[in-house]
């Protein structure tokens, strides 16, 4: 039969053709980021860490996108398929249930896999997060092996998606070409051939999209949910908030004050801050025992200059910002003074409902109504329960070694009231 004489087929409708291509090319171009992505490397510098969050927000888009399209399938069934041999049409069936099952269970293995690491957050698009419900609340030792877990089935099933989508190519060639039925123009009327228009328009799909946009709002509405506010008031330890004192109050310049630190990691210098804080001073350098100082450090508002390491340490092992969002720092009749512009801290710092009390000489110098000080301190992280389960000796190939040496810097401008 000559291709003028094959019968016009009808097409799929023009949501499942525009949701089919969508989902194609955004699985076939996952398969290629994540080839890219296990072939780099974490680290200062590498761009990896931001390129994993956009590689999973594509992964979640593609999952919500397969809802709809299945949701679509059941209620509009495609039009008849041309006459085939009975194998064919059975091989056929198994491929595109097989695809149907893979297009879900890919990116919903992964966002498994992503909802129980204890490395990373997932951030849909840089935004809020959007993590499974359950995972959030569980142990580090639980969470890994899950994690551990479903990264081998994600990688496994991107392999069988590799041999479907063979299979499925491989079919529509053969009918396109071999028998030459005009199938392959119901997916893609006008590129590979005309047809007699779709059974009908369609319907559902504001079941079809609806259902993906349910997804979505409930397990962002959970993730939103399962984020303990901030922590403004109380210390961190849940005690009694600090004293006042009959000492002036001083008000602190952001612009000129700055909380940084410094240590090593991979045998290189790491410098950061944290871009925000919060301090509450009392103090009267004639009467430096009646200082009252608490200072509240969201942990996750910090920048060390590299994604990777930003987002490293606000995960469970080390601030594990999500249960613990805040350090306190806290002196209570703690300053002692040695010379007109010397003096020593004692106070406690909280992290992680660790108390760690903290010895600091510092240097301070007034004109008028106007401070500075300048302070260092070296913390001991594993003192802290900071980052347990890191290397702190060095190992021979440098890989996530961080030092248990934390320098902290703090520069403090502020104005008696």
């Amino acid at each position: 039969m000559t291709e003028a004489a094959v019968p016009q087929q009808q097409r799929y409708t023009a949501v499942a053709i525009a949701l089919h291509w969508t989902i194609a090319i955004l699985i076939i171009g996952m398969i290629a980021f994540g080839w890219t992505l296990n072939s780099m490397e974490y680290g200062p510098g590498s761009p990896k860490t931001a390129l994993v969050q956009i590689h999973k927000s594509i992964g979640i888009t593609i999952l919500l996108l397969s809802v709809a399209r299945l949701t679509w399938r059941l209620m509009n069934p495609p039009p008849a398929e041309p006459p085939m041999p009975q194998w064919q049409k059975l091989l056929a069936t198994a491929v595109h249930v097989a695809l149907y099952v893979l297009i879900i269970a890919m990116p919903l293995t992964g966002w498994i896999m992503a909802s129980a690491s204890v490395a990373h957050d997932t951030r849909f698009f840089g935004t809020f997060e959007m993590t499974l419900p359950g995972f959030s609340g569980l142990p580090a030792e639980t969470r890994k092996p899950i994690e551990d877990s479903f990264h081998g089935i994600h990688n496994t099933l991107a392999w069988v998606i590799i041999a479907m989508l063979a299979l499925h190519i491989a079919g529509a060639v053969k009918h396109q070409f071999i028998d030459k039925d005009g199938l392959l123009a119901r997916m893609a009327p006008g590129l590979f051939g005309r047809t007699a228009g779709p059974p009908d328009h369609g319907h559902g799909a504001i079941w079809a999209f609806g259902a993906s946009a349910l997804i979505f709002a409930v397990v962002a509405g959970l993730s939103l949910a399962s984020t303990p506010a901030a922590i403004t008031a109380p210390p961190a330890d849940g005690g009694p908030a600090i004293a006042r004192s009959a000492a002036p109050a001083w008000t602190v310049d952001p612009a000129q004050s700055s909380i940084a630190f410094r240590l090593t990691f991979r045998d290189r210098p790491v410098e950061g801050r944290f871009t925000k804080w919060d301090a509450t001073i009392q103090f009267d350098p004639a009467k430096p025992q009646d200082t009252r100082v608490r200072v509240v450090i969201p942990v996750a508002q910090i920048d060390a200059g590299d994604p990777f390491f930003n987002e490293s340490a606000v995960d469970v092992d080390w601030f594990n910002a999500r249960q613990h969002p805040e350090a306190v720092f806290e002196i209570n009749e703690g300053v002692f003074k040695d010379s007109e512009t010397q003096y020593e801290a004692t106070g406690v710092l909280t992290v992680k409902g660790v108390r760690y009390p903290v010895r600091m000489p510092f240097t301070l110098n007034i004109t008028g109504a106007t401070a500075k000080m300048h302070g260092e301190v070296t913390l001991k992280r594993l003192d802290l329960k900071v980052g347990a389960e890191t290397a702190t000796t060095k190992p021979s190939d440098d890989k996530d070694w961080v030092g248990d040496d934390v320098i902290v810097v703090i520069d403090v401008a502020a104005t008696r009231q």
